[in-house]
């Protein structure tokens, strides 16, 4: 009994300890009342701001639609979109420039700067030039007659009084019936040929000034071929007329090589050598970056490849001379070389001309000179080249004789000088 009274005063006396332990679910209850309470006016208070934005947006929205639509139409648009295609503009102003500066430095537009230039330089020098055609008369194998006709370039050299010299290139002349020269301003008269030379394949013609009209006469220009120069290696050169067969046109180059040689009997001409290309046909002549006539391009050259070929005027003028007067040539028939500084040293001499060849039944052959001889004097006087043996024999009449010193080996593979008379004759 009394252990009973005892039991439930111990659990008077802790009864504050139950308690205590007890007040947690209660304060845990208080505050989920607390979340839920905020969590309903959350939900209360996004509510009212749904339907407030309900109400207001559709005004608003209206609103907007009212002032895009108005500034569409207003000055200041139209402002904006002008500012706006003037910075584009301005861009592509700052962009084309860029891309001119560009394109002004590249290798294209450097060409074709240098091109413009060389059209330039050549422009006056093209108002020397004429087309001549050589119209001849042949048979055929059934004695039928008909017309053949080659077109070539012609360069007006020489003015007289009357008449206009033309140097151009020689044609069947044999045949020939008819010989038109065609003017820069397109013009047509009738020439005549003075003289054609063989071994250049050059030709002198002449155009009367009464047949032209004054206005293709005063628009004609003359080439003047005292003062041209030779050019050298690695010049810079422009052919104009027909270089590679197509008439009218201006190409330009540099001469890479004046070594090889055009032999002609009792001459010789150096053969100036470009990287231009031509072919077979081509007709025309070359100048220099100053616009002036410094070489007649060859036709048919013998050299290797397409290249233009061409022979300075320097070295052909006492042809053209010859040519545009008619007259004929002082021929002995040798074709020969200089030779060069050491070999004349070798052989004691101070200057020498190598005897390739003699022409058959010429003066030189009848007289006795012969191939691999050494020609070391002419008429007492050293012969610096072929050009000048030429030269000097021009100035000699038909039937006059010549005294050749050579030097010729003997039996025991000495040189020995011995002089022989040769006949000047014509041709």
């Amino acid at each position: 009994m009394k252990q009973d009274i005892d039991r439930r005063k111990d659990t008077r006396e802790y009864q504050f300890i139950q308690e205590t332990i007890k007040k947690q679910p209660r304060e845990l209850r208080s505050m989920t009342c607390r979340l839920l309470a905020i969590a309903g006016c959350g939900v209360l208070f996004g509510g009212c701001a749904a339907a407030t934005f309900a109400g207001v947006f559709p005004v608003l929205a209206d609103k907007e639609e009212d002032t895009q639509q108005k500034i569409e139409l207003t000055e200041t648009s139209t402002m904006e979109k002008a500012e706006a295609v003037s910075e584009e503009q301005t861009v592509e102003s700052g962009e084309t420039e860029q891309i001119s500066e560009e394109t002004a430095k590249s290798p294209l537009a450097f060409y074709e700067e240098t091109y413009k230039e060389v059209l330039k330089v050549s422009q006056e020098s093209q108002k020397s030039l004429v087309s001549v055609r050589g119209i001849s008369k042949d048979e055929d194998l059934l004695d039928n007659s008909y017309l053949q006709q080659g077109d070539s370039e012609g360069l007006i050299f020489l003015e007289t009084d009357t008449q206009f010299y033309i140097l151009t290139y020689e044609e069947e002349l044999e045949n020939l019936q008819e010989l038109q020269v065609t003017f820069a301003d397109g013009s047509t008269v009738t020439g005549e040929i003075c003289k054609g030379d063989e071994d250049t394949g050059l030709a002198v013609a002449t155009v009367k000034k009464s047949l032209l009209s004054e206005s293709t006469r005063e628009d004609v220009v003359v080439s003047d071929l005292t003062n041209a120069q030779e050019p050298e290696q690695s010049d810079m050169v422009i052919a104009i007329g027909s270089p590679a067969g197509d008439s009218d046109a201006v190409v330009y180059g540099m001469v890479t090589s004046v070594s090889e040689k055009l032999e002609a009997a009792d001459t010789e001409y150096e053969v100036l050598s470009t990287d231009m290309q031509g072919n077979k046909d081509g007709s025309g002549v070359l100048l220099d970056i100053s616009g002036n006539v410094t070489g007649m391009i060859l036709k048919e050259s013998e050299s290797d490849g397409d290249n233009i070929h061409a022979i300075a005027v320097s070295q052909i003028l006492p042809l053209v001379e010859r040519l545009a007067n008619g007259e004929k040539a002082r021929y002995t028939g040798i074709y020969g070389t200089e030779i060069d500084q050491a070999q004349c040293r070798h052989l004691g001499i101070g200057q020498g001309l190598y005897i390739e060849r003699t022409e058959k039944d010429s003066p030189a052959m009848k007289a006795g000179l012969q191939s691999g001889d050494i020609i070391s004097k002419i008429d007492g006087n050293l012969t610096e080249s072929m050009q000048s043996y030429y030269t000097y024999l021009q100035t000699k009449k038909a039937g006059e004789k010549i005294t050749v010193t050579v030097l010729r080996k003997n039996s025991k593979g000495d040189y020995v000088e011995k002089d022989y008379q040769v006949l000047v004759e014509e041709r």
